[in-house]
């Protein structure tokens, strides 16, 4: 009788131990970029891009194909254009320069052209490359300017660099900074080589490669310790990287300490719950 009785208190006690405790709720969304992030302001369109020195250019004249050519503007803000000389374009906008140079071509060479010019380089134009990245700062954008070279220009990531790379597109951010269009990019297959279609970087858009955020592993695994968070990282996965459960583990009282409103709590999990950054996963020792 005695013995069925601390049998019975035995069984209470593990059930009552996960009974206890509420169910681990769903991750919170949680934002990578810091709170502090200044985005630039969106970029003018090409017609009122202001040119500068470096920036490349493709001028073309309607029905005159031996007049169209490529130039770059020199570091004195101007170019050599064939019949006219040359021409300052530092200052002047897109449009303004085709307006000069139809000015120009109509003084006593060409009747009533049709001028078109198009920015080939953006030499003047800057993106950013923060974060986790070994030279954070302002960069040149070239038209054929990749993601992977701009993450390269910075120096690369740095050890404590994050899994992802993200890219905030400043044509189509708010002027408040809220609900931010986010493209997220591998950043271990975008060094690897493995992203094939290209990545489209604009003007004043700002790359950010993120810290890697951690989860914790203790009690009655294999490796307890810290590991990587990932995207979607579930308790079943959590255990699988700390080397699985040992003979020891009560596998049914599972639980998941979190952080909520700075407040600490904890929590009953299942294997499918997904863990957040700084969770603290605990296999507790099973009573026999």
């Amino acid at each position: 009788m005695v013995k069925k009785f601390v049998l019975y208190l035995m069984i209470i006690l593990i059930g009552g131990g996960c009974a206890a405790l509420p169910p681990l709720p769903p991750p919170v969304e949680q934002t990578l970029l810091p709170p502090d992030l200044v985005l630039p302001q969106k970029p003018e369109q090409e017609e009122t891009y202001t040119l500068g020195p470096q920036d490349g250019l493709r001028i073309t004249i309607y029905d005159n194909p031996d007049l169209s050519r490529e130039v770059v503007v020199s570091a004195d803000g101007s170019f050599v254009y064939p019949l006219i000389g040359q021409v300052q374009a530092t200052g002047l906008t897109v449009r303004q320069l085709e307006q000069e140079l139809t000015r120009r071509l109509a003084d006593g060479y060409l009747v009533e052209p049709q001028v078109s010019v198009t920015v080939t380089q953006y030499q003047s134009q800057k993106v950013y490359v923060l974060g986790a990245v070994r030279s954070p700062g302002i960069y040149t954008l070239r038209q054929d300017t990749t993601l992977l070279e701009l993450i390269s220009k910075a120096g690369g990531p740095t050890g404590d660099a994050g899994l992802e790379v993200l890219v905030v597109k400043a044509s189509e951010a708010t002027p408040e900074g809220k609900n931010l269009p986010l493209i997220r990019v591998d950043l271990e297959k975008l060094l690897a080589g493995e992203i094939q279609q290209p990545i489209a970087i604009g003007e004043a858009d700002t790359i950010y490669v993120p810290q890697q955020r951690y989860f914790f592993v203790y009690g009655e695994v294999q490796r307890p310790g810290r590991y990587p968070l990932e995207r979607n990282t579930t308790v079943f996965k959590a255990i699988t990287l700390a080397g699985g459960f040992t003979r020891f583990a009560a596998k049914r009282r599972l639980k998941v300490q979190r952080v909520i409103d700075e407040v600490p709590q904890e929590f009953h999990a299942q294997m499918n719950d997904r863990l957040q950054a700084e969770d603290i996963l605990v296999v507790p020792q099973s009573y026999f």
